[in-house]
């Protein structure tokens, strides 16, 4: 068995770093494991966030690290956590190489994922030219020839998003007809083209990309943004038990507390809304949280020592 700490973050992106830096803050031992696959890997600029927009995702989550040395009791470890159980002293998590880690409460930050189509040429193209995120990428894809890929009425959602960025738009609707008589109506007054045909790859160069349809079809475009569904990144969640809400999301409180006493999530698994800056900030409220319950049960075993 490793050292028990106060705290164990699972995921060391935005979230669980900025939860890190609350608690090292606060005195408080923390271990953070992370395997080093954050969401936004593939992209080289991150926007959003106050003071560091364009600035490389990997870089941020460095500068984050250096500022944590400053912090004695707070630990970083490069590892994928497979395993979590709660127990009588509070948290056992288990690694992909057997070690083991146990902390008095656990905070998930693992983030989601997008679930990429299978479509030939997405993949190499992710987070270049190929996006899911309007106010991550649309302003550098403004005036640009935009299309959407998606299924039925939510390629038709995400392309009238897109349209205060661009009016050049090809909604690709994937063999989907669920589109409502306001959904057609908007596509008549925006001009935008439809195709219904399923996509079956992205072909060209990344300046001026073609999607290819299953009848052959071929349309032009700048760049693809997908409504592609999140999945959550780990098990560990439905290991613990925690409650999840009908949108997929960690069920928490104001403070990141799930309905498991002593387990709190932040960060994108936890919201809809997906940014950096909310990311990080979800992590302080997660930390405040986890410490706000500690200092109350410490308060309570102080009193208890002198009845």
């Amino acid at each position: 068995m490793s050292d028990f700490y106060d705290v164990v973050i699972v995921g060391g992106g935005a979230a669980g770093l900025s939860a890190a830096l609350v608690l090292g803050r606060s005195c408080r031992s923390v271990l953070i494991c992370d395997d080093g696959r954050p969401r936004n890997a593939v992209v080289d600029r991150m926007h959003g966030f106050l003071s560091r927009d364009g600035t490389p995702p990997r870089e941020l989550l460095s500068l984050a690290r250096t500022e944590l040395q400053r912090y004695p009791l707070v630990r970083s470890l490069n590892a994928h956590i497979t395993a979590a159980q709660r127990d009588d002293a509070g948290f056992l998590i288990v690694s992909d190489d057997g070690s083991r880690y146990a902390g008095r409460r656990i905070v998930l930050a693992t983030g989601l994922y997008d679930a990429i189509p299978a479509i030939e040429g997405i993949a190499e193209r992710w987070g270049r030219s190929v996006f899911v995120c309007p106010y991550c990428d649309g302003w550098e894809m403004r005036d640009k020839r935009l299309a959407v890929i998606g299924h039925g009425h939510k390629a038709v959602e995400l392309a009238q998003e897109l349209r205060q960025w661009s009016t050049d738009l090809l909604v690709c609707t994937q063999e989907t007809d669920d589109l409502t008589p306001q959904d057609r109506r908007w596509i008549a007054a925006a001009h935008a083209v439809v195709r219904s045909q399923a996509v079956t790859r992205v072909a060209g160069e990344s300046q001026r990309q073609h999607i290819v349809f299953v009848d052959g079809l071929q349309e032009s475009c700048d760049a693809i943004f997908l409504r592609a569904p999140l999945r959550q990144r780990y098990p560990l969640v439905d290991m613990l038990g925690c409650k999840v809400r009908s949108d997929g999301e960690i069920d928490v409180d104001r403070l990141g507390r799930t309905s498991i006493a002593g387990c709190y999530a932040a960060g994108d698994a936890v919201t809809t809304v997906h940014q950096v800056a909310l990311a990080a900030a979800s992590g302080v409220c997660a930390a405040m949280g986890v410490n706000e319950d500690l200092v109350a049960e410490e308060v309570q075993a102080l009193i208890g020592s002198i009845s």
